[in-house]
């Protein structure tokens, strides 16, 4: 997340258009939703949020967890995704941190993957009616 400049550029650009000045903070910014442990990495901000993790949760923040959960979970769904088209990323004992460019087989995979989805969308694409562009315009 530190090398790609994610957080900086999304800090830059990461607004919704024709909303007015007086608007809500949360109704001005796009957000990246993490999980727990995304939250105690990176923290919270106007454009970082998590799940609620009081033990007491008012039934409105239990309602918003679960909803965003089935979120991410659809996202979890694109990582085995990666790793159903390209086994040998789920393969522990070639991927070894230091010892092979894990990070560069991975982001292949992805890219990979992604051009897949773009000759014959996924699950993903279909279950947030989110089409992909043509393998052309991916390449571009």
């Amino acid at each position: 997340l530190t090398d790609s400049a994610f957080l900086d550029k999304f800090h830059e650009f990461g607004f919704r258009p024709d909303v007015p000045d007086d608007a809500p903070m949360n109704k001005c910014n796009f957000v990246v939703f993490g999980d727990p442990a995304f939250s105690t990495a990176y923290g919270y901000g106007p454009h970082l949020i998590s799940p609620f993790a009081d033990d007491d949760l008012l039934e409105e923040q239990q309602a918003w967890n679960c909803a965003m959960s089935k979120v991410r979970i659809e996202v979890e769904h694109g990582f085995g995704v990666v790793v159903n088209l390209w086994p040998f990323l789920n393969n522990f004992r070639k991927m070894q941190v230091l010892s092979s460019p894990v990070g560069r087989y991975y982001r292949i995979g992805v890219l990979l993957m992604n051009a897949a989805n773009c000759v014959c969308p996924n699950q993903i694409a279909q279950r947030f009616n989110c089409m992909p562009p043509t393998l052309e315009d991916y390449f571009h």
